[in-house]
């Protein structure tokens, strides 16, 4: 992907790329691939694409065998008549709908949650399940400065969305100084004297009700979210490594 450069970019602390709800209808709650694969124990994926769309699910989860496909109308007739059955579904796990643009996948959760079920489908369908980096982001955090309060706002905003879209932190100016190695000045634990850990994401936090921003970053990084540095900021800044 091309960086983001400063001069053009007019993203806001926290900007929408879309109008679009993330959190899907009301009375149910989308969530992103990214989340579901990286906390696959808890949830059963159910492909409920009409055979005409053509595409599948590539991808299973982890102890889940296979993808069962139950295209909406036959779901809906097996829920009407109460004889639903999955292979290996747990009355634990969550289940997580699937079409190609999320559409129908949105009315299967829906119909799965007025059945009792607990029920969720990704936002944008199979685009996102089997090509997650070809779907465009639902949120964009930008952050530029390097205030503790700042920072701490827009990465826990970043790990939280996460779970429910695809999300990317763009880092310009002087944020992109937040994200150097920090092997030569913080050793055991202990930074080196004359170091002013605010300067390093591990030492830029603002304190309680926020978890620390370095767990906080690395949660959004293991659920999939993307980040983003400006290159001519970081050769600004001589932080390029």
């Amino acid at each position: 992907a091309p960086p983001v450069m400063c001069s053009t970019s007019k993203l806001g602390n926290l900007a929408p790329v879309d109008s679009g709800s993330a959190g899907g209808a009301a009375g149910v709650e989308a969530v992103s691939a990214a989340w579901v694969k990286s906390h696959s124990q808890n949830y059963y994926v159910l492909d409920v694409t009409e055979g005409t769309e053509g595409d599948t699910v590539e991808a299973t989860l982890e102890g889940q065998a296979k993808v069962p496909c139950i295209p909406l109308g036959r779901l809906l007739r097996h829920l009407c008549r109460e004889e639903l059955e999955l292979e290996g579904y747990k009355s634990s796990q969550t289940l997580v709908t699937m079409c190609k643009t999320g559409v129908r996948a949105r009315i299967a959760a829906e119909e799965l949650i007025k059945a009792g079920y607990k029920a969720t489908y990704v936002t944008r369908g199979l685009l996102e399940w089997n090509a997650p980096a070809a779907t465009k982001a639902g949120l964009v955090v930008s952050i530029s400065g390097m205030e503790k309060d700042k920072v701490s706002l827009a990465v826990s905003a970043c790990a939280t969305s996460q779970k429910t879209t695809q999300t990317v932190l763009v880092v310009m100016a002087s944020a992109v100084q937040l994200f150097r190695k920090t092997d030569d000045v913080l050793v055991d634990g202990k930074w080196k004297e004359g170091v002013n850990k605010e300067e390093y994401l591990e030492g830029c936090w603002v304190g309680e009700p926020f978890k620390q921003t370095i767990s906080l970053w690395n949660t959004f990084r293991e659920n999939g979210g993307v980040t983003l540095l400006c290159t001519s900021c970081a050769k600004n800044k001589g932080c390029e490594d």
